[in-house]
């Protein structure tokens, strides 16, 4: 039993009745129990003094019950309200960044009037400009602001936002107990926007072939079975018009002109009153590649660096490789009959004048066998590098039976190779040249943080020209690489990389050392001085080129709208030189260096924010209907009503109001108690009670 009384919106005195028995429960029905059967058979019986006993049992029993008159001085809690603010790129999109402004100042006033409610706005969607902005997360920023909220105190929230919502749950569940949810949406319920969608394509394609690439109109908001004018841009340059269907889905075929980024634009034109122009285009990237490399190795003899080589190129889907292994030489002399032996004859003519120029690259792998190979064989293997070929000499061992120096592939290396082979632990070292080269300036930094295992044997070389990138045993070159004609060539004075990838102490960055060194030969892009490409990251974008000299380097950008601006660049270590810029708007950027190119693509129609921009109830009305509340179009009902409704209340809000919920939680400050029946009261009517029942059996 509880009554109360309130002085406005402060404390409330409350007076309640309790119990506070002078034994413990058990002991207090054990005795008044059997007491009370007594006494009702007593009267029900028609024995005299039965009334009399049962009035002395009752002052027993409240005497050892012991009813207590409790003043409790009570504080009204707030119920806690959230306001989510939908700050995401959709939101953006014409009058609903100011309609949201508006929709916040007048839930904020109407609120601070209503004593009850303690309200916590939160802003969710604004990210930083390194952030993606991909999607909008209201439900995830909802239940931080609740966090450290009991559920007794949750009166609901309230979503300003368009509905284009990416967290919404599949079901209510445990959000139940932060409802009801209310949603006040921005923009208008009939509104018109036209929408360009990349269906399918390749990442990447092979140099002159074609790519096809499919496209997807559609328009929302009304119905059209007109044409609309599909205009294409191939690298910046008008390819071609199309006429699309609203609803149909095309295909686009192209051709890979050149290596590295090949830039496909598709736009259609912005319809007046359309809402948003940033899905009008849509942008596609495809990577120019060539066609399978082939590479012809060739072994010496079996050794545990072989292995090392083979599992790299065998490793690589964009490399065809044709291994030999010399297992014995035509010279040896042996009982064995030629037509016994189950060894093939190594095809020196086949492979060095006949198919020597379908390889991209040849690599002699510990080659000792040159007997094997005329002076004619070796000038192929010349002309093959000088007219754009590449080749790769690992050398190792210890016997040689011709110096290769004296051949025609001889003049075009950047060593001399020595008859010694140097023994003693070592470890690679990268040089200061090899620290800014494409090849090394990677691996070089992982030294610098884990080290690298030692190697114990190398040939020895003496440099004659070319780009020292390693150094081993005695300061000797280890990796010398050179450009011969229109083609390019490397050495390797060891053959003992196969002992880094043992792992433990004895690691080292072998995949990456031998992968460059091969994709560099075959003039692979990236690993190209005065290579260009920028990333984007957010509204960020970085533009970086591979330049290893310390003088200023500056590219031209050339923003979507048709501004252009030129950017200084600044060393950032590794032979690379970096800026970054920010994204205003969304489109295509492209950055200039002499002949050199790199696009940015930002704001792609593939953001989920651009997917669908129309204002929509749809995502929100189950989790809304789900708790009673209400959705408010803000440009109907700019002056919706805002209630504190009960908590037992099936309905929160309706079209053109808004219902919180009144909770009613309270903290007790302060407990006064006063015993129903003093104690000599209770003493009293008991020895009043004894007396009678004597009285009344003594007659």
């Amino acid at each position: 039993m509880c009554l109360s009384c309130s002085n406005g919106w402060g404390s409330e005195m409350n007076w309640s009745l309790s119990f506070e028995p002078l034994l413990a429960w058990n002991w207090v029905v054990l005795i008044l129990v059997p007491l009370a059967l007594l006494a009702v058979a007593g009267v029900f019986l028609g024995q005299r003094g039965s009334w009399v006993r049962l009035a002395a049992l009752t002052a027993l029993a409240l005497a050892l019950i012991n009813p207590v008159l409790l003043d409790e001085e009570r504080e009204p809690l707030k119920s806690v309200v959230a306001v989510v603010v939908d700050r995401s790129q959709s939101q953006e999109i014409g009058a609903r960044t100011a309609e949201t402004d508006q929709a916040l100042a007048q839930l904020q006033d109407r609120l601070a009037r209503l004593k009850q409610f303690d309200v916590r706005v939160v802003e969710t969607g604004r990210a930083s400009a390194t952030d993606d902005r991909a999607e909008t997360r209201l439900f995830g920023a909802l239940d931080g602001a609740f966090r450290d909220v009991p559920p007794s105190r949750v009166a609901g929230a309230i979503m300003i936002t368009d509905g284009q919502v990416h967290d919404v749950p599949a079901s209510i569940g445990a959000l139940e107990r932060l409802g009801p949810f209310h949603a006040v949406l921005t923009g208008k319920k009939s509104e018109f926007d036209r929408k360009l969608t990349v269906v399918c394509a390749p990442k990447y394609g092979v140099l002159n072939s074609d790519v096809v690439v499919s496209l997807r109109l559609e328009e929302s908001g009304k119905k059209s079975d007109a044409g609309v004018e599909v205009t294409v841009l191939q690298d910046g340059k008008p390819q071609s018009t199309s006429v699309m269907t609203p609803g149909e889905t095309q295909d686009f075929t192209f051709k890979i002109s050149h290596p590295g980024q090949n830039v496909f634009e598709f736009s259609v034109p912005v319809e007046k009153d359309e809402l948003s122009a940033a899905n009008n285009a849509a942008p596609v990237i495809v990577n120019g590649i060539r066609d399978r490399l082939r590479v012809l190795l060739v072994s010496g003899a079996p050794h545990m660096g072989e292995r090392a080589w083979r599992n790299l190129l065998k490793s690589d889907p964009s490399i065809d490789l044709i291994h030999f292994t010399i297992l014995r030489s035509p010279m040896s002399m042996d009982a064995t009959p030629q037509s016994e032996l189950a060894l093939i004859v190594f095809p020196v003519d086949e492979l060095f004048s006949k198919k020597i120029n379908d390889f991209d690259l040849i690599i002699f792998d510990r080659y000792h066998q040159y007997g094997l190979l005329s002076q004619d064989y070796f000038a192929n293997i010349a002309s093959f590098v000088k007219n754009g070929g590449a080749f790769l000499m690992a050398m190792g061992g210890e016997d040689t039976e011709i110096d290769i120096s004296a051949t025609p592939i001889g003049e075009l290396l950047p060593v001399t190779a020595g008859a010694e082979t140097m023994k003693g632990a070592f470890t690679p070292q990268v040089t200061a040249e090899g620290k800014i080269h494409p090849v090394t300036a990677d691996i070089a930094a992982v030294q610098d943080k884990k080290g690298w295992g030692q190697w114990f044997s190398q040939m020895e070389a003496t440099p004659l020209r070319g780009e020292r990138l390693m150094t081993g045993a005695g300061g000797n070159p280890l990796l010398v690489l050179d450009h011969a004609g229109e083609g390019r060539v490397a050495v390797l004075s060891s053959d003992n990389i196969w002992l880094w990838s043992k792992g433990g102490r004895q690691a080292g960055p072998y995949t990456e050392l031998l992968r460059n060194v091969a994709h560099w030969l075959m003039k692979e892009p990236e690993l190209e001085n005065g290579f260009l490409k920028a990333e984007v990251q957010g509204q960020n974008i970085t533009v970086s080129l591979r330049q290893p000299d310390e003088a200023p380097e500056r590219v031209t950008l050339n923003r979507p709208g048709g501004a252009s601006e030129t950017i200084d660049l600044k060393d950032s270590g590794g032979g690379w030189k970096r800026a970054t810029v920010k994204a205003e708007e969304g489109g295509i950027y492209s950055f200039t260096h002499g002949d050199k190119k790199a696009f940015a693509v930002v704001g792609s129609a593939a953001n989920p924010e651009f997917l669908d921009v129309r204002t929509t109830e749809e995502k929100l009305a189950p989790i809304v209907s789900a708790t009673g509340g209400g959705t408010v179009w803000y440009q109907e009902s700019p002056d919706f009503s805002l209630r504190g409704v009960s908590a037992s209340s099936r309905s929160f809000g309706g079209s053109g109001w808004i219902g919180l919920r009144r909770n009613g939680a309270y903290a007790v400050e302060s407990v006064e108690a006063a015993s129903f029946i003093p104690n000599w009261l209770a003493l009293l009517l008991l020895v009043a009670g004894a007396f009678v029942m004597w009285r009344r059996e003594s007659r």
